[in-house]
């Protein structure tokens, strides 16, 4: 394993707690007992998820303050699946670590208890730690660190209003030669709220691209994602703009989606597009775009461990209007969103382009190998520019030619 720099991360919540002491029979100040003024301190809750990569130095507070703060003793446990784990500031309210080196994504476990008998309010500390295997480029997705909820609160789901949802899906799978496969993939994707209800813990929504609307049922939500091993529980988060539904198999993480707050009324731009036809109509360049970006990633590995091969792949939709009608146009090749140039063939590679528009069914739903598609080396997972042209065999005409270029931005 490589070590990375150190880097220090301060990791707190916003929610202070008050602690009081139990105070003497006199309304008058005793020299010689502490006063509940004295004995108050507040202090920040640790965060429930934590993501950090090996050899990153974190640091984690509790920020005790107050008159008697400083007589306050702490005790700490850092254990991960190899025993405890070195750190310093034992018996403070702050613990600095460096995370262990790992050969996969693995897992520590941190508590706080508080010593000091005559302080009372505080409860017990308990946080868990993701560590990343920096040699790997796959990483189990965790959940936001925003407040553990047993029931969302649906709502801030306000019809009409526009959310973006980032989902991501980590699975490993055993592989005929008696090793594995490492499969992260992300979906990100806009939707238009229709409604909620809070009592039976479902909201509809329309998705970008989508004629009708869909029923999601937070409880049902990952019910289509398996565990192998370890116990099956769900984790829902919820901050003031987003909330996260995480799907768990003991403590790793299968599935994950975040669900962020875009705008109060829908939202229809996200990007634009332009399309030139050799014998049709061009769609002039327009901002009505949404659209969906998919990425992934495969890493296989030998029962030792080691890699063998690995591959990326993404998939653009652009849903727009053309001639009045839905229009689609999507792009599928291997690689990365960054990669500058994607040949749109599918010699060895199974790449392709493909529209579909119900005015012009002889070129509607017609895959493309023959192409590039030019992208822009800032290109994110979330935002995507490029320009293309390919040909889209007819029967009509020898080929049809199609240029043009788009932006999507989903972040």
């Amino acid at each position: 394993m490589r070590f990375l720099p150190n880097k220090k991360l301060f990791l707190c919540a916003t929610m202070a707690l008050s602690l009081t002491a139990c105070g003497g029979g006199s309304d008058s100040k005793d020299t010689n007992t502490s006063s509940v003024e004295d004995n108050t301190i507040t202090y920040t809750k640790l965060p429930t998820f934590i993501n950090v990569k090996e050899g990153q130095e974190v640091t984690l507070s509790l920020n005790a303050s107050g008159a008697s703060a400083g007589s306050l003793n702490f005790t700490w446990t850092v254990r991960g699946v190899d025993g405890d784990v070195a750190f310093t500031g034992q018996g403070s309210d702050t613990i600095t670590f460096t995370a262990p080196e790992v050969s996969q994504q693995s897992s520590l476990s941190i508590s706080v208890k508080l010593n000091t008998s005559n302080v009372i309010g505080f409860v017990d500390q308990h946080s868990s730690v993701s560590v990343a295997d920096t040699d790997s480029s796959t990483v189990a997705p965790q959940p936001d660190t925003g407040s553990v909820v047993e029931e969302l609160d649906l709502s801030v789901l306000v019809s009409g209003s526009t959310w973006m949802e980032t989902a991501h899906q980590y699975m490993t799978t055993p592989s005929t030669e008696g090793g594995y496969n490492h499969t992260t993939v992300k979906v990100s994707r806009p939707l238009d709220i229709v409604s909620f209800d809070q009592s039976e813990h479902t909201f509809t929504a329309q998705v970008c691209g989508d004629q009708q609307s869909t029923n999601v049922k937070v409880d049902d939500f990952f019910a289509n994602t398996s565990c192998a091993e370890g116990t099956v529980s769900t984790v829902l988060t919820q901050t003031e703009n987003s909330f996260t539904i995480t799907k768990m198999c003991g403590d790793d993480v299968a599935a994950t989606s975040t669900f962020k707050h875009v705008s109060e009324s829908a939202q229809k731009s996200f990007g634009k597009l332009a399309v030139n036809f050799a014998n049709y109509p061009q769609l002039a360049e327009t901002n009505q775009l949404c659209g969906v970006i998919a990425t992934s990633y495969v890493e296989a590995k030998d029962s030792n461990n080691e890699t063998l091969t690995s591959a990326d792949a993404t998939v653009v939709r652009l849903i727009s209007q053309y001639e009045g009608s839905p229009f689609e146009l999507s792009f599928t090749f291997g690689g990365k969103p960054s990669d500058l140039l994607a040949s749109l063939s599918s010699v060895g590679t199974g790449n392709f382009a493909q529209l579909e528009t119900s005015l012009y069914p002889e070129i509607s739903q017609r895959k493309s190998d023959s192409g590039m598609l030019n992208l822009d080396w800032d290109n994110t997972d979330t935002h995507i520019k490029a320009e293309f042209n390919f040909d889209l065999p007819l029967s009509t005409f020898k080929n049809e030619k199609v240029t043009g270029n788009f932006e999507l931005k989903l972040d």
